[in-house]
């Protein structure tokens, strides 16, 4: 078994101005108990899909090649920041912001929840909301102060192309997952 996700990378600009963003408040808040996000895991989730048999991985290489021939390139921008849960009390996920005018990425879930559905994997019970997640909080009540600068904090937009899916696996180490590329599939051209 692997632990398999499908996602988007984002351009190397991208992830230096979201680095640079993170290393700020890592300096700000040194303090606070954050899991911060390493550049080289910074990327766009269509869909988790958790422990994958030999067979079942097979498949989603087909779906995701398939649904690849679907869509065109298209544009993305990182931009503007937020929270999850939306309730600054509770919030643990620190994330930036997606902005996808032609829905691309929503379209390419939609056809990976119903895909993959077929074939055993659970649809996942909340709207997609496409992000980056740059922190996940361990402490949530201590830190309240990191939470509403990051929600007051501007995030200069950087936009980027989008002409490949690609399938992860996610690796557990002791000091933390390590995603290493499976396959990738070329946008529509």
């Amino acid at each position: 078994m692997k632990r398999i996700f499908v996602a988007l990378d984002i351009s190397a600009e991208a992830i230096q101005k979201v680095s640079d963003y993170i290393e700020e408040l890592k300096t700000e808040f040194a303090t606070d108990r954050v899991g911060w996000e390493k550049p080289e895991k910074l990327h766009l989730t269509l869909k988790f899909l958790g422990d994958t048999n030999k067979n079942q991985l097979k498949t989603i290489f087909q779906i995701v090649g398939e649904i690849a021939e679907r869509i065109p390139p298209f544009s993305l921008r990182i931009a503007e920041t937020g929270v999850f849960p939306q309730n600054a009390l509770k919030s643990r996920i620190l994330w930036i912001d997606v902005k996808d005018e032609a829905g691309s990425l929503v379209r390419m879930n939609e056809l990976l929840e119903k895909e993959c559905a077929k074939v055993g994997f659970a649809r996942e019970n909340r709207n997609y909301k496409p992000h980056l997640t740059i922190g996940r909080l361990r402490e949530p009540e201590k830190s309240l102060r990191l939470i509403k600068r990051h929600l007051q904090k501007e995030f200069e937009p950087v936009g980027f192309e989008v002409g490949e899916i690609l399938i992860y696996e996610s690796r557990l180490q002791p000091a933390g997952s390590i995603y290493e590329k499976a396959t990738s599939s070329k946008l529509k051209t």
